[in-house]
């Protein structure tokens, strides 16, 4: 039988064998964020889904940020990986993972301590703030756990190994739904317990996957562990120059984004939780279209370096052309049944209140999902080619500062989640036709 791997066999194959487990390793990482918020809002009702929901973009600023140096090493990795230089490869895993340890700390103590300051930041309602400054600090303490296991499962990936990441995460999903029911439902811990569940289940998939990259590198005893600090100059700058521009964008997209939740946080409770249910809703259309990213990250990465240029190019349409027919299909179902979906994050009568304005914003997103799936898959490609500079100006322009000055100079004029809605449609739009010009020049240049 034909192996079908990144750079060998039938590229259809091989991209779908890869990004599979993404895509599920993805979906369970999401249902973290999900299962806290419908076992919060069941026991708690909309006050603690609100309060969730009011401050859960502050957390992708340093997750964001990490990712972006990941993607960096990734891209590094993959290269090394495509080209069979093993000497190399496993320096670079070392000086990536050290920079996770140093870093997952920092953002650890530093989001503790700035917490009060985020949230007043944040325009987080007086009957919210108790409960939101609770979750916020609880998730900041253990974020150090995310960082690390979002940098080991990319190292993972960017062997072309998509299942143990995914085999980390189904364990780690049983752990945190237990916890979920036992601290939330059980003990009556509220939005606390929903944060320890999370944190508690990370730490769990920290343990286990530096155990299976020791497997993977095979790291001898006697060896220096993995997270003990290893410093390579040249790998170092290497990440960090083509990380830190996607370092850069990943964190000042969150921003784009915060300063879009603050302007619903003046909405009023109801319409918090309603953006904050279309959000869990349309989380498959993120996961989607965020996996094939990455994926084609790696491929590209891996193929340049064993000089498959033809078969890069074929790769990026093929793997562009199965995220948008996905995500059109989970489009479609979202148009018409998002307000049936309610009930599935509150109360019947919660329920009855917030399934209205879930069922409107949804209408006016799905027809343009495909746009966001056609920025991700591009933006992929385009950094797997060693270029992050051109994808992170083209976000910013594109999507952070169109929603920046939607959000200042045009909601204030109408002043309605309608007008919301509408200035993330258009970054959508405007982002999908800059990439499409993007990956043809960077293309052209292969």
């Amino acid at each position: 039988m034909e192996k079908h791997t990144l750079t060998k066999g039938n590229v259809s194959k091989g991209i779908l064998l890869f990004v599979l487990p993404i895509i599920a390793g993805s979906l369970i990482q999401q249902l973290y964020v999900t299962i806290d918020a419908v076992v919060v809002g069941q026991f708690t009702g909309k006050l603690g889904l609100a309060a969730i929901d009011s401050v859960h973009t502050l957390f992708k600023f340093p997750l964001n940020f990490m990712n972006g140096l990941a993607t960096g090493a990734t891209i590094l990795i993959s290269g090394h990986c495509g080209s069979g230089d093993k000497r190399q490869m496993h320096c670079s895993i070392r000086t990536a993972c050290t920079v996770a340890v140093i870093l997952g700390v920092v953002c650890s103590v530093g989001g503790v301590i700035l917490t009060p300051w985020m949230l007043q930041i944040m325009s987080v309602p007086d009957e919210v703030y108790g409960r939101a400054f609770v979750y916020t600090t609880i998730y900041f303490g253990g974020i150090w756990s995310m960082i690390l296991y979002n940098m080991t499962a990319g190292i993972l990936r960017a062997y072309g190994d998509s299942k143990r990441p995914l085999y980390v995460l189904v364990c780690c999903a049983v752990i945190n739904i237990l916890g979920d029911l036992l601290l939330v439902g059980v003990l009556d811990m509220g939005v606390a317990g929903a944060a320890l569940a999370t944190v508690f289940s990370q730490i769990v998939s920290v343990v286990v996957i530096f155990s299976m990259l020791k497997k993977v590198l095979h790291v001898e005893k006697g060896e220096k562990a993995l997270w003990w600090p290893h410093f390579c100059k040249e790998h170092m700058q290497q990440m960090l120059q083509m990380g830190f521009p996607l370092a850069l964008q990943s964190m000042l997209f969150p921003i784009a984004n915060t300063i879009v939740q603050a302007g619903v946080n003046t909405m009023g409770t109801d319409q918090i939780a309603a953006w904050g249910i279309c959000d869990k809703l349309n989380m498959l259309i993120w996961l989607l279209s965020d996996s094939m990213g990455p994926a084609l990250t790696t491929f590209t990465a891996q193929n340049l370096g064993a000089k498959n240029k033809e078969r890069i190019r074929k790769g990026v349409f093929v793997g562009t052309a199965m995220s948008a027919g996905a995500v059109i299909m989970v489009s479609i179902i979202l148009f018409v049944g998002a307000a049936f979906m309610t009930p599935w994050f509150v109360s019947a009568q919660d329920a009855a209140t917030l399934a209205p304005l879930v069922g409107a914003y949804a209408r006016m997103m799905a027809p343009f999902f495909l746009f966001y799936a056609i920025t991700e898959a591009l933006s992929g490609a385009c950094c797997g080619t060693g270029d992050t500079i051109r994808p992170m100006i083209t976000t910013l322009i594109s999507i952070c500062l169109l929603r920046v000055i939607g959000v200042l100079f045009i909601l204030p004029v109408y002043e309605t989640m309608e007008c919301i809605v509408v200035i993330y449609i258009a970054s959508w739009i405007a982002a999908g036709i800059a990439f499409l010009g993007l990956w043809k020049w960077n293309s052209s240049k292969l």
